[in-house]
């Protein structure tokens, strides 16, 4: 240490825990290494900025980062701690920067049940290992049983009653372990979706697996958090999902215990089937005491017939309670005639879907079949060609008969074992005709609802002819831009699902390209933009088997667009020159301009603004000939912006000013922000901080209202540059503090130009 105080002065006293851990590794390190901020300036940093970033002014970008690693690991020094420290000292959300602010704490536990019953033993085991957690080291507790003894429900019900034990937070992943319902899930998959929960920005999700993992653990350091692993197959999945931090609760459902689980530390609890004393009481609570009383031997007969297994035993007790005249003792009878019996599941899903009506039969089918997590409302009435008021009708019919859960308001789930009954009787009952226009029937119900969410956000959106409407599908409608947003980011992960499995298929045609097209504004400017890219390389794909040039054409654009993005500039180009044949193939001249605009926004990027002046120009001219107000604005901004980089004021402010007049008058409120932010950066520059401060306010309103999160930090950070020239420091370190704040929330942005303004504050 006593060299280290002489190579650096002492870090700043403003710094976070998390941010003071951080610079002192890096410190750590690089002094093992024995380099200074000239040595390191080889990287694509210079000399100045690792001198910044060494004495703790700023954070270094992640690039740099990756290249120190790598330069340390070559010199024999492990270093890989030092992502997720850089991870860990970014993140506001998760790591607030002054007192009072709290981390995230996610609740991902499914909706809770009221007539949970048995299990007393194992209840009280588990409520004494989470009492010992709760203070103590964090503990592992593997629930393993065969299929259909009540793993899952007895994770869900122990982790609603010890909730309060592990107020930081509960997480919750399905892993799909055995193919009941879908494909498993990888451990890269799930630790996404807890980081996300966990508060973690899109710029962090970036990482790789090994600082994902690195991340998650530090998050997790000094927090209560109860973690629940369902369905797992192998330690594989569930390894990297493990905390080391005192005081979580980590409960694990399998069939089979992972043999590289087993060992000290973790405790296990087996299931098997229900005693006769816990079949009664769940038979008593769902069907009566009386019925009981007056059937006294039907529950060791039905017990019997239903193997002792929770699952089949619910839906057997469900389809009773439905029918209070039925005899308990016949219900018996007909389960041991169909074959019930220890491993008689099969037996108890078809005595039960033969007593469905006609509507929730087919239901069960269709949503056996249907990709994706879960399902709502309208897109399950899509799926099956009926009205809403139905479609209602039939899943209420599905829940109370225990086939399908209702597992959070409006939204519908089959789970694993039913699902794979319910997909089998989908094959044997409905022709292969009928489930491929039932899955377009859920296509089109998409496609339709983001192409109305995102065109009531982004309105003046140049439009694709879309395919045309096909019967029996719900239409959405929404009434506000937050209402559509909301809707989009519900459904998201259905579409991925619905996606994926259409393109493995190949029999979907331009809905491939269609729906990613539609969705594509809510994933770039919402920051999903992992999203964005997997979903762009589905259309190119869809696009060339149709031979379809516009299909590819836009294709090959929005994924330029994610590329760019995600900061992958040169893979960009490519597929912007690819989409400019493609356009001008399919003549269509208004996106070939819009291509030369994206070139030229690369062009500037680069700093490259006269060549970017030419494109644009290039660009300007195509939508003059064509003579769209919208697309004319467009490129009257992009002039705007290389001209005011230019230094030429005058012509920046002429372009913005038509560009301002055009997309007033055609309503697109994107491009309005776009270009007022522009405005505030000419009359920044010009010295006028009473116009550059008005131009920014109005810009702040319109990028908040249509949720773009990049627009509205460079708004705030203008903002702030405002307020300082003329005078008024603390706004504008309140102001660059939200900028600030909000980059961590968009993937590969730079946060290192708004922490040196604040820096310079001190």
């Amino acid at each position: 240490m006593q060299n280290q105080d002489k190579r650096h002065p002492p870090l700043p006293v403003r710094l976070t825990s998390a941010e003071r851990e951080f610079y002192t590794e890096l410190r750590r390190l690089v002094d093992a290494a024995g380099l200074s901020a000239g040595d390191l300036s080889r990287t694509t940093a210079g000399q100045t900025a690792w001198e910044d970033w060494l004495d703790g002014k700023s954070l270094p970008p992640l690039r740099a980062l990756r290249e120190l690693v790598s330069q340390l690991s070559a010199s024999g020094i492990d270093a890989r701690r030092l992502a997720s420290l850089w991870a860990r000292a970014s993140l506001p959300t998760a790591y607030p920067a002054e007192p009072g602010r709290s981390p995230v704490q996610p609740r991902q536990l499914p909706i809770g049940t009221s007539d949970f019953t048995g299990r007393s033993r194992e209840l009280q085991v588990l409520a004494d290992l989470a009492q010992a957690a709760a203070p103590g080291d964090a503990t592992v507790v593997v629930i393993e049983g065969p299929a259909a003894t009540g793993k899952t429900a007895l994770a869900n019900h122990v982790a609603h009653q010890l909730s309060h034990l592990f107020p930081d937070g509960q997480l919750w992943a399905d892993l799909h372990g055995f193919g009941d319902d879908g494909e498993p899930v990888t451990s890269g998959q799930a630790l996404r979706g807890f980081l996300e929960a966990l508060g973690v920005a899109p710029r962090e999700l970036l990482l790789d697996a090994d600082e994902q993992a690195a991340l998650y653990g530090s998050l997790l350091t000094g927090r209560r958090v109860l973690i629940v692993l369902d369905n797992a197959r192998d330690a594989g999945q569930v390894q990297p999902l493990l905390p080391a931090s005192p005081g979580c609760l980590v409960l694990i459902t399998t069939r089979g215990l992972p043999a590289a689980l087993a060992g000290a530390g973790t405790h296990v609890l087996r299931l098997g089937p229900l005693s006769d004393n816990e079949v009664r009481d769940m038979l008593e609570q769902r069907v009566g005491t009386e019925r009981l009383r007056r059937e006294p031997s039907a529950v060791r007969e039905l017990g019997s017939a239903t193997g002792h297994l929770p699952l089949a035993l619910r839906v057997v007790a469900a389809r009773a309670a439905a029918d209070p005249d039925l005899s308990l003792t016949a219900l018996a009878q007909e389960l041991r005639s169909a074959g019930a019996g220890a491993a008689g599941l099969l037996a108890v899903f078809t005595a039960s879907c033969a007593h469905l009506s006609d509507g929730a039969a087919r239901m069960f089918r269709l949503l056996s079949v249907a990709p994706g997590p879960d399902i709502g409302l309208p897109a399950a009435a899509s799926l099956a060609a009926i009205p809403a008021d139905q479609a209602r009708g039939a899943l209420d019919e599905l829940v109370t008969a225990s086939l399908v859960e209702e597992h959070q308001p409006g939204r519908f789930v089959v789970p694993g074992l039913p699902r794979r009954y319910g997909a089998d009787l989908a094959q044997a009952s409905e022709s292969a005709a009928e489930l491929e226009t039932a899955i377009v029937r859920l296509l089109d119900y998409y496609l339709r609802g983001m192409h109305a969410a995102v065109s009531l956000i982004y309105p003046t959106r140049r439009p694709v002819p879309l395919l045309p409407p096909v019967a029996g599908v719900q239409t959405e409608s929404f009434g506000a831009a937050a209402e559509a947003l909301a809707w989009c980011r519900a459904e998201r992960p259905g579409v991925h699902a619905l996606l994926a499995y259409a393109a493995a298929l190949g029999d979907f045609g331009a809905y491939c390209w269609q729906l990613p097209w539609a969705m594509a504004p809510f994933l770039s400017r919402g920051g999903f933009l992992r999203d964005y890219l997997a979903l762009q390389q589905i259309a190119i794909v869809a696009a060339a088997g149709l031979g379809d040039p516009l299909g590819q054409g836009i294709a090959h654009h929005e994924y330029a667009h994610a590329c760019a993005l995600l900061g992958e500039v040169g893979e960009s180009g490519t597929h912007l020159k690819e989409a400019l044949q493609w356009f001008t193939e399919a003549d269509d001249q208004p996106r070939a301009a819009r291509t030369l605009n994206g070139m030229a926004q690369l062009l500037m990027q680069d700093g490259e603004y006269a060549a970017a002046l030419d494109r644009e120009t290039e660009a300007l001219a195509l939508r003059r000939a064509v003579g769209d107000p919208d697309e004319i604005a467009h490129s009257e901004q992009t002039l705007g912006s290389v001209y005011a980089r230019l230094g030429s004021h005058d012509e920046a402010v002429q372009h913005c000013q038509r560009s301002l007049d055009l997309s007033r008058e055609t309503g697109d409120r994107a491009l309005t922000a776009d270009t007022l932010a522009t405005l505030g950066f000419v009359h920044l520059s010009l010295g006028d901080y009473g116009m550059a401060v008005a131009c920014y306010m109005e810009v702040l309103v319109i990028y908040r209202e249509i949720d773009d999160k990049a627009g509205t930090a460079e708004a705030l950070t203008g903002l702030g540059d405002a307020q300082h020239a003329r005078g008024d420091v603390r706004a504008a370190r309140a102001t660059w503090r939200q900028a600030l704040a909000i980059l961590s929330d968009v993937p590969s942005a730079d946060v290192q130009p708004i922490q040196a303004r604040l820096d310079m504050l001190g």
